[in-house]
């Protein structure tokens, strides 16, 4: 083959370019699974949660994000008792860590990435733990918020439901 291949890693895909004189091949894979959840006292509707998700990523000013709460603490030591982060996990077991990176934590949220292989074990589990504590959460692979106080979530209207 001549012609020229890269690999490049990128937010949890593994992006391979290759490139011929006659021909161009992309192939995206996602090789890590995500979920987010944070505390807030207002509702929420499936893109305002999004919206945050993204801002949590983004990492940029997150002063009108981030409302503070010990329920995301809690949730954390609750998840790590179970799970540990990735730097605590014992070397010689790496291979059985289920998280595809160290938590992003604030004192308002957190943001999960484990590997698509122990998607569903773990997903339980948060999804668990969330509603145990109160807390939002939202899968950023279909863009819905997978668990919320009932008070917190506002539920999408039929789409033939204009009032």
């Amino acid at each position: 083959m001549n012609g020229f291949k890269t690999i490049v890693h990128l937010c949890g895909y593994l992006i391979v370019f290759y490139l011929s004189p006659v021909h161009f091949y992309c192939l995206i894979i996602k090789y890590e699974y995500d979920l987010g959840v944070f505390y807030t006292e207002h509702p929420q509707s499936d893109s305002m949660a999004m919206d945050r998700y993204i801002a949590f990523c983004e990492q940029n000013d997150l002063t009108t994000y981030i409302e503070p709460s010990l329920k995301v603490k809690n949730f954390v030591q609750d998840l790590t008792k179970t799970y540990p982060q990735l730097n605590d996990w014992p070397e010689d077991d790496i291979d059985n860590c289920p998280w595809s990176n160290d938590f992003d934590i604030s004192e308002g949220h957190v943001i999960i990435s484990m590997s698509f292989s122990r998607a569903e074990e773990i997903s339980n589990l948060i999804i668990q733990l969330a509603t145990k504590y109160g807390l939002v959460g939202i899968d950023p692979q279909s863009g819905a918020i997978f668990t919320a106080p009932a008070n917190l979530y506002i539920s999408k209207k039929p789409w033939w439901k204009f009032w």
